[in-house]
């Protein structure tokens, strides 16, 4: 008998023969790629077959490489997991220098002739990635320096890699004291949760032991980061991008407008952050806040102990206004074993939903009886469902949506279950400590992140106009953007300076903002669903069944998210903003 909280894999492979059968599929279709290198400029036809047998190889090689993942991640001490995950990887691999050819082939093909194949009926599933590669083209350089670079990458990296090792492995924080005077070990990740306690010298306490290594090595990882910086504005500089903004902001699938109206239009609202933190001062009661204060949750309640059967039908019930089409497959989620639900020794930490091309979406889990697991539940199904409907709808190639998008519908979500969960409770002191969860958690992602992006933008422009940056230079310009986005009720502790040295989403540049717009258009989304506009959640299934088949702003507009208009952000800022009054009236 099968068990209800755990996957079942046999919906990929129905065993291990039945897996090395698709292994041996896949390397002969692999072969069957190669054959058309150099050939791509003769026809539509050698174009057309050679996406059709590459949509083929994309089918096969999820299904292999993610039966093999789940597996292991199901027992990462499995001896037999860990060598079926090694033998995906270089599959994978060989997979990806197989077809490493392709792009750059097509890229020599003249414009006319790609706008003429493009005419072909059979090329319209390959419109959008043929489209980028026309786009693209003027970016791409020749072949030798395009293998020089290539061979450069590992080099590259380092600055990264350095600071992971660097920050993870050689990084011993003071110890600090709890309120009997025991020792506490301080790590980053024990950090998180001292800076949330409702002890003000334990929060006080961790936060100078954490900024404290950060200021004795700031040379240090100030030449880190710069490195990092420096890589990406002569990456733009040479590939004829006008800045390094210009050039990931492409890569992205986005635009510099996305990415300067959001700026623009947080700092035209700081007003409702400054507001927020001075109720938090008010509920702490104290004459200012510090940096240490801005993570405990004033009005923290008791967690409450939910068995996982209901916490699946609070799920349910949530997200019942999506209707029942969308209701019946997360229960068939819920009953299939897409989910692998509890902690078990040696399963991977965290959460993820991984959908499967041709099968389902797999979830997993680590259900601990926390109210906190309802949202995570909510969160990765709305990965699940977005990959369910994009791989659907679409074929392998067109079904994969970027990051722009895909934190949308899961975050979607998590606000109907937060609006669910804050109208059905009763108890005001409950009430309060929801309101202020969702608060916390729209902070973070819009305003924080914003200001982060904001640093990166100033900081890489900078370095474009041949400015020579010192880490005092980058502790003052961040210190300053801190004071601008918190404000007066706040007492900007000197160590704050030192906080965007500890953030290594920095060294991948300009992708913190991604965080900010996937919220803002997750709030859009979800206001018009509560709001019960008529057809609204049927243009917005439809907008996931696309996939990556169009650009992700195009996707967006189609649901009326504009995130290069002033209007978007407002509608988030006015969401933020009234759940603020109802904090504040409670």
């Amino acid at each position: 008998m099968k068990n209800q909280f755990e996957w079942n894999l046999t919906d990929i492979f129905k065993n291990e023969k039945e897996f090395d059968k698709s292994v041996e599929e896949l390397y002969e279709i692999i072969e069957d790629i190669k054959k058309f290198k150099g050939t791509l400029s003769q026809s539509v036809d050698q174009l057309y077959n050679c996406y059709k047998t590459y949509e083929n190889a994309i089918r096969i090689d999820e299904k292999v490489y993610s039966y093999a993942m789940l597996k292991y991640h199901k027992d990462m001490s499995n001896t037999d997991s860990i060598k079926l995950y090694k033998k995906v990887e270089k599959i994978s691999t060989d997979f990806a220098e197989a077809v490493s050819f392709i792009e750059p082939e097509i890229s020599k093909i003249s414009d006319e002739k790609l706008e003429e194949y493009l005419k072909d009926e059979r090329l319209k599933e390959f419109e959008k990635v043929l489209k980028d590669i026309i786009k693209d083209k003027k970016h791409i350089l020749s072949e030798e320096v395009e293998k020089v670079i290539t061979k450069y990458s590992e080099v590259f990296g380092v600055s990264e890699n350095a600071y992971d090792i660097f920050t993870t492995t050689e990084f011993e924080f003071p110890s600090i004291k709890d309120e009997d005077g025991k020792e506490l070990k301080m790590t980053n990740g024990l950090y998180s949760k001292y800076i949330r306690s409702s002890n003000v010298n334990i929060r006080k306490q961790a936060f100078e032991s954490m900024y404290y290594l950060y200021k004795k090595h700031i040379n240090t990882i100030t030449e880190l980061y710069l490195s990092r910086v420096k890589k990406t504005t002569i990456s733009a500089s040479i590939r004829n991008y006008k800045s390094s903004l210009d050039m990931v902001t492409n890569t992205d699938d986005s635009s510099v407008e996305v990415y300067n109206c959001l700026i623009n239009e947080v700092n035209k609202n700081l007003n409702l952050n400054h507001k927020y933190m001075e109720l938090k001062r008010k509920l702490l009661g104290v004459e200012k806040l510090h940096m240490y204060d801005v993570y405990t949750n004033t009005l923290d309640v008791e967690d409450d102990y939910i068995e996982y059967t209901e916490a699946k039908q609070t799920v349910l019930d949530a997200l019942a206004i999506m209707g029942e089409q969308y209701t019946n497959k997360l229960k068939e989620a819920f009953e299939n074993n897409w989910l692998d639900v509890y902690e078990t020794p040696n399963k991977m930490t965290g959460a993820y939903s991984m959908g499967v091309y041709g099968v389902h979406p797999f979830v997993l889990l680590n259900f601990v009886n926390s109210s906190r697991d309802i949202t995570t539940i909510a969160h990765e199904l709305g990965h699940s469902m977005h990959s369910y409907y994009a791989n659907n709808a679409q074929n392998s190639i067109n079904a994969n949506y970027t990051i722009m998008v895909a934190e949308v519908a899961s975050t979607v979500n998590e606000i109907l279950l937060a609006s669910y969960l804050i109208d059905k409770e009763k108890d005001n002191k409950k009430k309060a400590a929801l309101i202020n969860e969702q608060l916390d958690n729209i902070r973070a992602t819009l305003y924080r992140q914003a200001m982060f992006a904001e640093f990166e933008k100033d900081i890489h422009a900078r370095i474009e106009k041949g400015e020579s940056l010192t880490s005092e230079n980058l502790n003052d310009i961040y210190y300053e953007l801190v004071k601008k986005y918190f404000g007066d009720s706040c007492d900007i502790d000197d160590l704050i300076k030192y906080e965007w040295a500890r953030i290594p989403h920095f060294y991948s540049c300009f992708y913190v903002y991604k965080y900010a717009t996937g919220i803002t258009s997750a709030i859009v989304i979800a206001s018009k669903i509560l709001s019960g506009e008529a057809g609204y959640i049927d243009k917005y299934i439809n907008m996931l069944s696309q996939g990556g088949s169009k650009g992700s702003l195009e996707l967006l507009r189609s649901v009326d998210v504009d995130l290069e208009k002033e209007e978007t952000y407002e509608i988030a800022f006015d969401y933020f903003n009234k759940r603020l009054k109802q904090l504040e009236e409670i």
